[in-house]
């Protein structure tokens, strides 16, 4: 008997921080904050120059999941929002790139638009945007739902997209940039107006004094050691200089006629006026004010037109980054001050990676190449009427996915699996080639590792063409200059996690898991339901518990 009462009480000890976690109040408020194109290695390599009170603080205080990683393919914008805040992947959200192929409308379709919502606003000029194409409620819309609609979630960002996606469908606000008129908007679907805080945010023309701003080094020299040279051949020109090299001024840059203000998108300060607006909702409304816990999604997206025109190694990357860390300082007092210390969480996350810049890889002798699409789908055609006979057999390729005129194939009674097969054997032998998948065969087959795995989970078949390609580590369309991304790779896959707040310990985990797992994470420290199309696990070690010994299968 007292065997038994040591082990039960044992067990009692050893089930401790889980037990705490169950039991743990929620958090007033949860932010989520996205960094578009940030990789994993900023945080170490930047690490001794950033200040105390931003990303260090997150490290210092709050959980590090070093290993988390896209759990399938394309790693872009518009699905990587959607992914974290769904807690699935496109197979099941729908949105499976920034944009797609619609067989129906014989074009191309943008992930946020709507035509039967209007802009809210002073919008230069646009559709309406929502996040109906999002067949899956988020986290947002279940906080709604579980606390009787008294929850607040409000999504801000510079890109439409990454503020309309994690709002989801049941948001009290989704408020985004135009770079026509430089003031933040909305649609009917989220507001019928803009909200007073947002107008008077408008009315003080911030962006009318950030697109006036010179863009120089915030630090000395020693803090870019570990960057490229300002002069380097792997960064884009800006319109108006003559090299890659500091100072940027904005002013000369960008005209003063619309659109004046797409130059504040690729400097640091597109995160300044994005955390400005941060400030301003805090300041105005009651986030985190009541007994019932709220979200704000906050998507900084300049990282990622940084990271496109100069690279992840370069030094203004490195720049932007450590003034990121400025801005996350500034939101963080400003959570301490309006929330109260204690009362609010946080997770940081990256929509996706980035590659090394192709012409530096080629440079180095590292691994790279270039795929003619426009030459591969030619000859494709050419084969298939080779071997189907006469006719327009491909009505598109997209996104690395040939469609093929269905109809077609149906009026001379060719079956579509045996046309994916002829034309999938074709690309196979491509120069670049590392995989080709049909459809079909995506369908049919149960892959858990692997590329095919990761492409079973970015298929939403009705958004999805027929036969889809991946080329090889370091392949792009041309040797060229800034980051890319989009594939399945590591450098794409690989993003950071931070977690911080009431109750997270302090700490690293090695463990693997993937984006999918940040949703029902969040919902367990919300005390929410999960999504609606959630296939990630809670990430025991942020919610107290020891890591597992092995992930748990995912569906």
């Amino acid at each position: 008997m007292l065997n038994r009462l040591l082990l039960l009480a044992a067990g009692l000890l050893a089930s401790e921080p889980a037990l705490l976690a169950q039991n743990r109040p929620a958090p007033k408020l949860l932010v989520g904050i996205m960094v578009d194109q940030m990789r994993p290695d900023y945080l170490t390599r930047f690490a001794n120059d950033f200040g105390p009170d931003g990303f260090n603080r997150l490290r210092r205080e709050g959980m590090e999941c070093r290993n988390t990683h896209y759990n399938y393919i394309p790693t872009v914008t518009g699905p990587g929002h959607s992914s974290v805040y769904t807690g699935t992947t496109p197979r099941y959200h729908g949105i499976v790139g920034n944009s797609w192929y619609d067989r129906r409308l014989r074009r191309d379709v943008y992930c946020t638009d709507d035509t039967t919502v209007q802009l809210v606003g002073p919008a230069s000029k646009g559709l309406g945007v929502s996040a109906r194409n999002q067949v899956s409620t988020t986290l947002g819309d279940e906080l709604k739902m579980t606390y009787g609609g008294r929850s607040r979630v409000l999504a801000l960002s510079l890109k439409d997209r990454a503020s309309a996606l994690p709002a989801g469908h049941m948001a009290d606000g989704a408020f985004w940039f135009d770079t026509g008129t430089g003031s933040f908007i909305s649609s009917t679907y989220y507001v019928p107006r803009l909200p007073a805080w947002v107008e008077s945010f408008n009315a003080q023309k911030k962006a009318d004094y950030y697109r006036t701003q010179t863009w120089t080094p915030l630090r000395g020299p020693e803090a870019y050691r570990n960057s490229l040279p300002d002069s380097n051949r792997y960064e884009r020109i800006f319109k108006g200089k003559t090299a890659a090299t500091f100072p940027y001024d904005l002013a000369k840059l960008a005209p003063l006629n619309p659109p004046a203000y797409e130059g504040i998108y690729t400097s640091p300060f597109g995160n300044s006026l994005l955390t400005d607006l941060a400030l301003s909702a805090l300041a105005s409304t009651d986030l985190g004010r009541d007994d019932v816990p709220d979200l704000l999604a906050i998507s900084y997206s300049s990282p990622d037109a940084v990271g496109h025109t100069f690279g992840p190694l370069s030094k203004e990357e490195n720049d932007l980054y450590l003034r990121l860390d400025l801005e996350l300082a500034r939101l963080l007092q400003a959570l301490d001050k309006t929330v109260g210390k204690g009362n609010y969480a946080i997770f940081l996350t990256a929509d996706h990676g980035a590659s090394e810049v192709t012409r530096y890889l080629a440079d180095h002798q590292l691994p790279v190449g270039t795929f003619d699409r426009r030459a591969v789908y030619q000859a494709a055609s050419a084969y298939l009427t080779a071997q189907l006979g006469p006719g327009q057999w491909l009505e598109t390729e997209r996104n690395n996915t040939y469609y093929f005129n269905r109809p077609l194939l149906a009026q001379h009674k060719i079956e579509l699996a045996h046309a994916q097969q002829v034309l999938a054997e074709f690309v196979r032998d491509q120069p670049g080639i590392a995989q080709v998948n049909t459809t079909t065969q995506l369908l049919d087959a149960g892959y858990t590792t692997g590329l095919e795995a990761k492409l079973q989970l970015g298929l939403y078949y009705p958004r999805f063409g027929d036969v889809r390609y991946e080329l090889m580590p370091g392949w792009t369309g041309d040797i060229g200059v800034g980051a890319s991304h989009g594939t399945g790779y590591a450098y794409d896959s690989h993003v950071p996690l931070l977690w911080w707040g009431p109750g997270i310990p302090a700490g690293v985990s090695y463990a693997p898991h993937t984006i999918t797992d940040i949703a029902p994470t969040a919902a367990m420290l919300l005390n929410s339901k999960l999504p609606s199309a959630c296939i990630g696990q809670p990430i025991v070690e942020v919610l107290g518990g020891p890591a597992p010994a092995t992930k748990p299968k995912r569906p």
